[in-house]
């Protein structure tokens, strides 16, 4: 798997997620090579947009799980360190907390994109399709970390 783990990269993204406020903070570098690889990157979210267009019911219960539901990171068990070595096992655990501090802020960021459009009177399937927007506009470390996205493995 191509994921960085190493605590300290996704600590340094957390100022870039602090400042992106809006899908709008953006870099330009960052969306246009977003744009050139999105035939080939699938988030988990996007099969769900023809269903949240079709089903307003179910584009409200979307829109508020892909808003306030924190996102996680994905861990490999089988890189995980033995038991009987506790300090590196902690190190390595260690590294989801920080992950769980990241994810706070992009959670925060997405309620505040969520309260914003609601108080715009924006429609739920509108809301959904802004916030997967915004997730895609991540860093590709975060979303790879958080599970977000699935790679070709053969890319």
């Amino acid at each position: 798997m191509i994921l960085n783990t190493n605590p300290q990269h996704v600590s340094n993204y957390s100022s870039q997620y602090s400042s992106a406020k809006t899908l709008n903070t953006a870099t330009p570098s960052t969306h246009d090579t977003q744009n050139a690889h999105s035939s080939q990157i699938n988030h988990g979210w996007d099969t769900f947009t023809k269903k949240v267009e079709d089903d307003p019911k179910f584009a409200e219960e979307m829109a508020e799980a892909i808003t306030f539901i924190p996102n996680k990171m994905m861990v490999n068990l089988n890189e995980a360190p033995p038991l009987t070595d506790p300090v590196a096992f902690k190190n390595w655990a260690d590294r989801s907390v920080e992950f769980d501090k990241v994810a706070a802020q992009v959670t925060e960021q997405r309620i505040e994109i969520f309260n914003r459009m609601k108080g715009e009177g924006a429609s739920d399937a509108e809301i959904f399709k802004e916030i997967i927007s915004f997730n895609k506009s991540l860093p590709m470390d975060y979303q790879a970390k958080s599970g977000m996205l699935s790679v070709d493995q053969y890319a």
